[in-house]
């Protein structure tokens, strides 16, 4: 066998194949690559959790108000909390406790007939994985009709 064809026939064995280093090199970038759709997988679960956080105290505020705006113009329950919130009620769900206070306010208007209004409004607090405090503030007015 001449030098020659020898030297082709090694050309065409290292051809072949892959390298140790060349499959070394495509493990490192394959690592990072799933490196990086782990992170994101772990970020889509925490801001997963947040909105549906977001979304129960969205529906417990706007439950309470609901309930608020059924009761009588006179109930002890739409007195006028002097400017500040009540102090916080827990309300537990699944795996979270929202806190829910109320503020409402006597709004008298000077015209004709004394228009009355009561603005009521719903702060709802809780702590979230990523953040402590986070809250959301739900606010109505009602209008007093003429037969109350």
């Amino acid at each position: 066998m001449s030098w020659q064809a020898s030297r082709k026939s090694m050309t065409a064995r290292q051809r072949a194949g892959l390298t140790l280093v060349e499959i070394m090199v495509a493990m490192v970038v394959l690592s990072f690559g799933l490196l990086g759709v782990a992170a994101m997988q772990v970020r889509a679960i925490t801001e997963g959790s947040g909105g549906r956080h977001l979304s129960d105290a969205s529906a417990i505020a706007r439950n309470r108000v609901e309930a608020l705006v059924r009761q009588d113009w006179a109930a002890g329950a739409l007195a006028d909390s002097g400017g500040a919130f009540t102090a916080p009620v827990n309300v537990a769900l699944l795996d979270q406790t929202y806190g829910q206070a109320e503020r409402i306010t006597d709004i008298v208007v000077p015209l004709p007939g004394t228009t009355q209004i009561k603005m009521i409004e719903v702060r709802i607090t809780w702590n979230d994985q990523k953040r402590l405090g986070r809250s959301v503030v739900l606010s109505s007015a009602r209008l007093r009709e003429p037969d109350e």
